[in-house]
């Protein structure tokens, strides 16, 4: 497993992006309404209003597998793993979604978190570079 982090101001560019591509899928959505993009975009930003002074709420990963590994990931393998994945980087008590994309060989997964968690507070990005290694290991 291959995972690359990014942070971001905006939820509407990034929530358009992972949900607006051809064969799209939204699996699995926490703690935001999720009947169109833009319920989506306004959980994602209501919570953020939380903590208005973080300048990027945004957290976006893809986690990226070997096609050889494709036959074996099923919707609700990536979830789980997409979840696990998120409790091992501390990425815990907020709001995302994690949507499939199947426009390239291999089989990878994008996550769309708030940093900004359920009681207020920025999730950690210390380390999340190290955390990360150690997690895709």
């Amino acid at each position: 497993m291959i995972g690359k982090i990014r942070k971001g101001s905006g939820f509407k560019g990034c929530v358009n992006y992972v949900l607006g591509k051809e064969q799209a899928a939204l699996l699995h959505a926490e703690g935001i309404l999720a009947e169109s993009n833009r319920d989506i975009i306004r959980s994602f930003i209501l919570q953020a209003g939380m903590n208005p002074d973080l300048k990027k709420p945004v957290g976006h990963i893809a986690l990226s597998y070997s096609p050889v590994d494709a036959p074996k990931l099923t919707d609700g393998k990536m979830i789980q793993l997409a979840q696990e994945y998120m409790r091992e980087m501390k990425i815990t008590d907020t709001q995302y979604i994690i949507v499939r994309h199947q426009d390239r060989e291999h089989p990878h997964v994008h996550i769309v978190f708030n940093r900004i968690d359920n009681n207020g507070k920025t999730i950690s990005d210390r380390n999340d570079m190290y955390r990360n290694e150690q997690v895709c290991k």
